[in-house]
Formats: C-alpha cells, structure tokens, sequence
C-alpha cells in the first residue's frame, strides 16, 4: 500500500489534528481536500483512496470515540427527524443493491462501473461495483450524521467551514491557472504526479478545444471542474448580491469565473444560464428592489467588463479572438461528436432500464449512466427517485419559510443557510444537466451544515414567537 506524495500532506495534518482533539479543523480539512478528486493519498492495488478520505475518516473516528465515552448530543433530535426521507432513501438505496441485482439477474444489460475491461453492456449481475459504492454511500452517509453532531456543539464554527470551502476553490483555481500556463508555455513545470495520482480515475487532462488547451485543474476532468466552480460561482455570487460577501467572496466570483470560462465545459456553460435564468427570476419574483438593483449592477458590471475586453483584445491581441471564436464554434459542435452520442446512447439505456424492471431499478452501483436522472432512475429506482423528491421538497419549504420567517435577521445561520444552499444548487444544477455522481463527502459536509444552520434558525425563530 504505497503512500503518495498528496498522501504525505493530508496524513500527518490529519493525524495532528485528530490527536490535537481539534475535530473542526479536520472537517475544514475535509472541505479543503474535496477538490482533489483527482489525487489519492493511498494506493491499494488498483484503487486509490481519495484525499478527502484522510480527514474525513479520521473525523468520523473522533466523533465515533466521544459517542463511546458516553457525549450525548441532545440538540440532533429534530434535525434527525427532518432527515428521515432522506435516511430513508439512503436505505432503499443499500437495499436495493443487495436484492435487485439478484431478482432481475442475467434479464437485463447494463453499463458496468469500470470500462477498463469491456467497453459494452453486460449481463446484470451482483458485483464488486455494488458492494463499493454501498461503502462509499455509507462513508457519506455516516459524515452526514457526524457532522450534524458536531455543528450542534457550542465550539463549532460554521463560519470557519465556510471559508474553508472558499480556501479548497481558491486552491482549484490557482491549480487550473497554473495548468494552462504550463500547456501553453511548455517550460513551467507542472507536478501531473502529485495531482493526478489515483490509478482508479482516468484523467483526461491533455483535451484541446481547437487551439485552446482545456483544463482540469485537480480534478479528473474539465466537466468535473466546471461543475465544482459553479456551485461556488452560485454561492458567492448570490452571497454578494444579498449583501453577506466580503472581499473573498467577490474575488472568488473573479476566479472561478475565469477558471471556468477555461474548461470550455458544456456543462459548466449551461449551468451558468440556468444560475443567471434562475436569480432574474427569483429577483422578479421576490420584488426585493434592492436584489434587483444588484442583480441588473452585476449583469451591466459583466457586460461591461467583457466589452471593455474584447475590444483590448482586438486591438492589441486579434489572434487571441480568432482563437475564442473556435472554442465557441468547437463547443456548439459537441453535439455531433463521438463521445456525446456515447453519453446520449448511455442514458437512453439506463431510461429502458427503468421500464424493464418495472420501475424498481437494477440496485446501486449496477449502472453507470452518463447523467444524474438516468443514473437514478436505472439505480434507485421509481422509489427512491420519489423519496428524494420528497426530502428535496421538504428541504425546499422549510429552507422558505424558515427564512421568511427570519425575514428581518441578518444572522449568521441565515448567511450559512443561503451560502451553503445555492453551493449545494449549483452543483446539482451541473450534476443534472450532465453528470453521473453528485455525492462526494464535502458535498454531505455542506448538507450537514445547511440542515443543522435552518433548524437553529427555525428554532430561534419560534422561541421568539412563543414569547
């Protein structure tokens, strides 16, 4: 089990932390290594174990050892009874993999997990793949609960986690700013061994989209990053025009913005439409003249600036343009390439997996899909997809009146709440437009404190109403 080079970073920071009995710093940690989905800090024959593990997992530990000591977090109650549907739909998930797999044996083809050894559908059948990633939905799940207990003692600061998520994409950014002027300049060095070092991904960090190099930053590829940065690129934008940002959260709408623009990713373009589609909406919606206001500054700001740009670069650098040009015209044209009538061929047989089970599904980690709906629906089944769309209903009411309770009080759960719900937003959107997996254990980190800030925030609330 050869520990790699990440892995000298991650471990002994871990450990001294853990040994510190310092459990926030492991969970900053955490949020801090969820972007080197890339990397792993140990290898175990062909599988590495992700960065985001070290901390995660030692953390884990540490909350596991004070509830064996008998800590008692009396504070979890009503946050656990709110989760129920989504603790539920964890069980169908773990559930159906063992059963399903087996009930519909040999009578349907699915799209294996690894394409390393056949690239074709194949008999379904109960396989390493659904025992793997049952672990990995544990792992998640058991982080989520953690988590949770942790945010409801007195030393937890949410405000900390925060800026640690912003620290992990600054860090993305800078990485992705430093691939491109390694592509393009050949003479600066970049450590592709430190970075890409998880022999279970396949990493496709040499994609071009015409002249222009396409880059992944620490992730495994451009779609990959794209769909991390819009979350941010959601968050902060939305924290800034409700008037919690600071001069962090402005920069990184610079930044992520930027490294965005530089994967040339699809996804990640869409994405950004749907979050400009979704605020001018919700603008007109709320009629909060002060959002709108900001809102109609920011989009003038952007305009102006991508102007202000272009013509710069006409005057003073043309080739550069004749080069943007054949990167939009290049990614209109995906469309009518090989890998996207692959992706589309995918979920078109995960669809006709869904009416072939007669709407349960093939069991978690069966099918690999190319997109999120598909993947559900060909996993989980009809009822899981309608157990998550009851948690995400009932998160969705509560996360309103809860604020519109709140209306008035510029809190830090109320910043908490919103930040962390358009993070999490962002990254379905992308997910949802063009993306296998939305799950990661940073991502269960952020539902933890969303879900533990809105129910102190409802709580608070109706103490004052009952006085």
């Amino acid at each position: 089990m050869p520990l790699t080079a990440m892995g000298l970073v991650f471990w002994p920071l871990s450990f001294i932390f853990f040994f510190r009995k310092n459990p926030q710093r492991l969970l900053e940690l955490t949020l801090v290594a969820g972007i080197f989905q890339a990397a792993a800090v140990l290898v175990m024959g062909g599988l590495g174990l992700q960065p985001v593990m070290a901390p995660g997992m030692l953390f884990i530990a540490f909350m596991s050892l004070q509830l064996l000591l008998g800590v008692k977090f009396p504070a979890v109650g009503p946050i656990f009874k709110f989760c129920t549907p989504l603790f539920l739909s964890f069980f169908w998930a773990l559930l159906g993999s063992i059963l399903l797999p087996r009930l519909f044996e040999g009578v349907v083809l699915v799209w294996p997990q690894k394409l390393d050894d056949v690239a074709a559908r194949v008999p379904l059948s109960p396989t390493r793949g659904n025992m793997t990633q049952d672990c990995y939905l544990i792992l998640d799940l058991i982080m989520f609960i953690m988590t949770v207990f942790f945010l409801t003692r007195r030393e937890a600061d949410p405000r900390r986690l925060y800026n640690a998520y912003l620290v992990g994409a600054a860090l993305a950014c800078v990485v992705g700013f430093w691939e491109m002027a390694h592509r393009l300049v050949g003479s600066i060095p970049f450590p592709k061994e430190f970075f890409y070092s998880n022999p279970g991904w396949a990493v496709l960090d040499e994609q071009m989209s015409g002249p222009v190099p396409r880059i992944n930053a620490t992730f495994t590829e451009p779609s990959a990053c794209a769909t991390f940065l819009i979350g941010t690129l959601y968050s902060t934008v939305w924290s800034t025009l409700r008037g919690y940002g600071n001069w962090a959260t402005r920069l990184m709408i610079l930044l992520s913005t930027l490294c965005l623009l530089m994967t040339t990713s699809t996804t990640g373009y869409a994405a950004m439409l749907v979050g400009l589609a979704l605020l001018i909406v919700y603008a007109v919606l709320s009629r909060e003249r002060r959002l709108f206001r900001r809102l109609m500054m920011f989009i003038a700001g952007g305009i102006l600036c991508m102007g202000m740009t272009t013509l710069a670069l006409t005057a003073f650098a043309p080739d550069v343009i004749k080069a943007a040009t054949e990167v939009i015209l290049e990614t209109q044209d995906k469309k009518q390439s090989s890998s996207y009538e692959e992706r589309t061929q995918k979920d078109v047989d995960s669809y006709q997996l869904a009416f072939d089970t007669y709407g349960l599904g093939t069991g978690w980690g069966s099918d690999r899909s190319s997109s999120l709906i598909p993947g559900f629906l060909a996993t989980i089944g009809v009822v899981g997809i309608l157990l998550l769309v009851i948690w995400n209903g009932s998160l969705f009411l509560k996360i309103y009146r809860t604020l519109k309770t709140a209306t008035s009080e510029r809190s830090l759960d109320a910043w908490i709440i919103e930040a962390t719900f358009t993070a999490l937003l962002g990254r379905t959107v992308a997910t949802l437009i063009s993306g296998p997996v939305l799950g990661t254990m940073d991502f269960y980190v952020l539902l933890a404190m969303l879900v533990s800030a809105l129910i102190r925030l409802q709580t608070r609330a109706g103490k004052r109403m009952s006085v």
